[in-house]
């Protein structure tokens, strides 16, 4: 690509083409990201508050303090994206601006508007991925636990059978 910028210093049209359409792309990637956190963290929270009611129903909840952290997560990565989309509205009006007034060269494009979208949408990242941890620690121990609980249940209720039946 020898032909990047012409004798100006301005980029080529192919240049610029394409430019805009790696722009475009990473839009599209952000947009997906986004929808694909709140999603992901919605749909476990969703799933777990199911798994409570109908898989451990009135049985003794193990160790809670692991299901609220779990649910604690997936809010903080709700909230996160949401943070996370006022922050690149913020960040967007002020590139707009700073290209008004040409100091878009002379200042951080978008301030510190950006700098939170950047953190926010990494905390929403890591507080899925934890909250999935959690969540699957919690389940672990409670299936365990009940289903171990049920085996027991299972087989004194066939030794009280076998003594009922040979006496």
């Amino acid at each position: 690509m020898s032909h990047e910028k012409d004798n100006t210093g301005e980029l080529s049209n192919d240049m610029k083409q394409y430019r805009e359409g790696l722009v475009e792309t990473q839009r599209k990637l952000n947009e997906s990201y986004d929808k694909l956190i709140i999603t992901l963290s919605a749909g476990a929270l969703a799933l777990s508050i199911t798994f409570l009611k109908d898989v451990i129903g009135s049985s003794e909840i193990n160790s809670p303090w692991v299901l609220l952290t779990a649910w604690g997560f997936f809010v903080l990565s709700i909230t996160s994206i949401l943070c996370e989309i006022l922050f690149g509205i913020k960040a967007h009006k002020k590139a707009i601006k700073q290209i008004d007034n040409r100091t878009i060269n002379k200042e951080k494009v978008g301030g510190i508007a950006s700098f939170f979208s950047t953190v926010t949408h990494l905390v929403a990242s890591i507080s899925l991925i934890l909250g999935l941890l959690f969540i699957s620690i919690f389940v672990y121990i409670n299936i365990e636990e009940n289903h171990g609980s049920r085996e027991t249940t299972a087989e004194t209720t066939t030794e009280t059978t076998t003594e009922t039946t040979t006496q």
